[in-house]
């Protein structure tokens, strides 16, 4: 790719590789379809054989078992490929499409076998099932579990095709953190909520051996998901307002600490130490197997300590679970401030921990809500009793809060004006140091204030280190020639981001000229405008508006899919059925 003549497209993948995707997909979904009808016309599988198997070992649902650890693994593929994808992107720039990228392969087939784990999972529902399910046919019900599973699985894979889509129209978006990136991590990390709910269901019809090993790999999975969203902050190339680092931490560390607290201190502690060894495992991974750039994850060590202490006076009420977020949070943020100043390109500042405490302790307290009810509404799920009065508000409440703080603190802006003076010093094997003149006023309280060289086969930070009043000088050789992009960036308080280039190539696929790498001032301007330089200009409004509402419903409907699931599955009913499940799953093993 980088000797390659003709720069890599910009605009949506070759129409040969949109062909074998379609194609291939097409025989995994037909796979499925041919599984599910076979099961639901009475002719036994491979994959119905095997379920019962294991079923009858454990003592679960054909459902249960077989089709969610197909999921899990669905799961940790797609993880793999995610770190090595955004270190990809990160060390190369833009891929050729979909074929041409080999992290794509693991992040497809993870989506395509999450979706597969749902799908099993309702062709094998049988009579054995919980007392509220899911109505396909007249003769066809469901768990609710698996029924939202395989929803929002599908809406990940959609991410896919609309990814394609969103490059065509708006160009390519290299980050994280675009539309249709969000929405395909975004249907990972639902997985686990449904997972959980699965487990309670399960939980209805009896005991099983496996049951709390997924019910404890579901609460794992939920650190998992939100540390995969901070990738580009681990890897020091962040293009969101540092900000949202802690606050993207308080949501992994709450939901999961919370939960596991719930269910008792070996929970917190194991936990942790097993989400330490998976972040450990993917890092090796990532440098050592791919040889990648090195990530550096988040500990969560802080949150896991204050929740293993509270986990000793749990109460599954609203209000503990308010006071153990803000808890849990203020615990991680001092832990994780000391963990990126030993670790992190780009640490967290001091003169940004105030709004952190603030916007994190708000965030945390409303996800402390979130999840107790969630806890609540899965142990109405295993056993009913009587339901908290107005619980389901107060959590509806709390989570419109935490949108509200991602309203506010996503968003970069770029209303920082000035100037910076570069000068080349010391040019050698196309490398230099960089001399930076500009107000002091201008980076007096900056979170960051960096040379960034990236896409040239890595990424390099020249630290600036003052060495005159109102110079700066990198720390070491920044790369000015080939294909790396090199710029000045300057991030201050609360979310202003701006940047200037250096040097950066010539792009006919954008098209762009070439930015030669020489000695003179640079004025300051938006900094996704230098780093997706891919994006296109002159896209209309209103065409912006809707491709970013359609993508933000999806999105935001998977959570209202989750929460509507966990609702329907705790109401009791009022069958006989309902009575005699409930006495029996109330006096089984748990």
């Amino acid at each position: 790719m980088l000797a390659a003549s003709v720069a890599p497209s910009a605009g949506g993948a070759p129409t040969d590789q949109i062909l074998i995707v379609g194609a291939f997909t097409a025989l995994v979904y037909a796979a499925i379809l041919w599984v599910m009808f076979r099961e639901r016309t009475g002719h036994i599988t491979l994959v119905g054989r095997a379920a019962d198997r294991i079923a009858r070992a454990d003592g679960s649902p054909r459902w249960f078992a077989l089709p969610l650890t197909v999921s899990v693994v669905g799961a940790l593929s797609g993880a793999v490929g995610l770190y090595w994808d955004v270190s990809f992107h990160i060390s190369l720039g833009r891929d050729e499409g979909p074929l041409a990228n080999p992290a794509h392969y693991l992040i497809f087939l993870g989506l395509i076998a999450i979706f597969a784990g749902g799908a099993l999972a309702l062709a094998l529902s049988d009579g054995h099932l919980p007392r509220r399910t899911f109505k396909i046919l007249h003769t066809w019900r469901t768990p609710i579990g698996p029924a939202v599973g395989t929803g929002i699985a599908l809406c990940a894979l959609l991410g896919f095709p609309l990814d394609d889509v969103w490059h065509r129209l708006f160009g390519q978006d290299v980050t994280e953190w675009g539309p249709t990136h969000v929405l395909m991590i975004g249907g990972t990390l639902m997985l686990p909520y449904t997972m959980l709910l699965t487990c309670a269901e399960a939980r209805q019809l009896g005991g099983s051996r496996v049951r709390p090993v997924l019910e404890w790999v579901a609460i794992l999975v939920l650190a998992a998901g939100p540390t995969a969203f901070l990738l580009e902050f681990a890897y020091g190339v962040p293009q969101f307002p540092l900000l949202n680092d802690p606050i993207v931490l308080t949501v992994a560390t709450v939901t999961t600490f919370t939960l596991a607290m719930m269910r008792g201190t070996r929970w917190v502690v194991s936990i942790w130490l097993a989400h330490a060894a998976l972040q450990a495992i993917l890092v090796t991974l990532n440098v050592w197997a791919f040889d990648a750039l090195t990530p550096w994850p988040p500990s969560l060590l802080g949150g896991a300590l204050v929740a293993a202490v509270l986990a000793r006076r749990r109460r599954p009420t609203l209000a503990y679970g308010a006071m153990a977020g803000v808890a849990m949070t203020l615990g991680m943020l001092l832990v994780e401030f000391f963990w990126t100043q030993a670790t992190r390109p780009m640490p967290w500042p001091v003169e940004m921990m105030p709004w952190a405490v603030l916007f994190c302790a708000v965030t945390g307290a409303a996800l402390g809500v979130v999840a107790t009810w969630m806890h609540q509404q899965l142990t109405q799920v295993t056993v009913v009793h009587d339901r908290p009065r107005h619980a389901g508000r107060y959590a509806l409440i709390a989570a419109a809060v935490v949108v509200g703080v991602f309203a506010i603190n996503v968003p970069p802006v770029d209303d920082v004006t000035g100037t910076v003076d570069v000068t080349l010093d010391e040019v050698s094997d196309g490398r230099a140091y960089l001399e930076v003149a500009t107000d002091p006023a201008l980076v007096d309280d900056a979170y960051w204030f960096e040379a960034l060289s990236w896409q040239g086969g890595g990424a390099v930070h020249g630290e600036l280190e003052e060495v005159a009043p109102g110079v700066w000088r990198t720390d070491e050789p920044m790369p000015v020639n080939g294909t790396w992009k090199t710029m000045i960036r300057l991030h201050t308080p609360l979310h202003s981001m701006v940047a200037a280039p250096v040097y950066l190539p010539a792009d006919p696929a954008i098209p762009a000229e070439a930015y030669p790498a020489l000695d003179g001032p640079r004025a300051l301007a938006e900094e996704a405008e230098i780093l997706r330089r891919e994006e296109k200009d002159g896209v209309p409004g209103w065409l912006w508006g809707t491709a970013y509402t359609v993508v933000g419903g999806l999105f935001f409907g998977l959570f209202a899919l989750v929460g509507a699931g966990y609702a329907a599955a705790s109401r009791p009913a009022s069958s006989n059925r309902t009575t005699s499940t409930t006495r029996r799953v109330a006096g089984s093993r748990a």
